[in-house]
């Protein structure tokens, strides 16, 4: 298959990802009777405030990151991403899964349950639904799936943390990404 047949999948990928994830989600909002979906969610309010923490956050990630793989691993920076990889595992994860879990589910979860026990609710719930693409890459190979479940519930934790004190979904968006990105690049 070459890389034009795959163009129009990646594509289709992307779209049905947005149509399973985000639009009943913001269906769901609007039969709360909540008259702007986007500033419920918090796409529509402190985007500078956001940009700050993700900014912050970022190069933590980075600093993290290039001290890991570049003098402890020894590993290579992979620049070979095809347009899957980035439409998909880079944008859209981080948008329609911050969507879903920080916007709707935390924020939800808070008009019921104090802050952190809402968040590690939502961050369980994050574990959760990287268990399929885990098997999937079978990843599901005991020892190795508890870093990989630790490391998914604390990035659920932190980026609850960051929108609660940002009260912006752009941080979390951006700060998820560029995980994604660092993951990406890195692995």
């Amino acid at each position: 298959m070459d890389m034009m047949d795959s163009i129009p999948r990646d594509i289709t990928s992307a779209v049905i990802k947005i149509a399973i994830w985000v639009i009943p989600v913001i269906f769901l909002v609007k039969i709360m009777e909540k008259d702007n979906p986007l500033s419920y969610l918090g796409l529509r309010h402190n985007f500078k405030k956001g940009l700050k923490w993700a900014g912050w956050v970022s190069l933590v990630f980075i600093f993290y990151f290039v001290i890991l793989n570049l003098t402890v691993l020894e590993s290579n920076i992979n620049f070979q991403m095809g347009l899957h990889e980035w439409l998909n595992t880079i944008l859209l994860v981080g948008i329609t899964e911050e969507i879903v879990f920080r916007g709707f589910l935390l924020r939800k979860l808070m008009d019921s349950y104090k802050f952190w026990i809402a968040n590690i609710i939502t961050a369980l719930l994050f574990v959760s639904i990287h268990f399929p693409i885990w098997f999937y890459k079978g990843l599901f190979e005991f020892p190795y799936i508890l870093g990989s479940i630790l490391t998914a519930f604390v990035l659920g934790i932190l980026f609850g943390f960051v929108y609660k004190k940002s009260k912006s979904l752009w941080s979390v968006i951006i700060i998820h990404s560029l995980y994604n990105l660092l993951v990406s690049l890195f692995y």
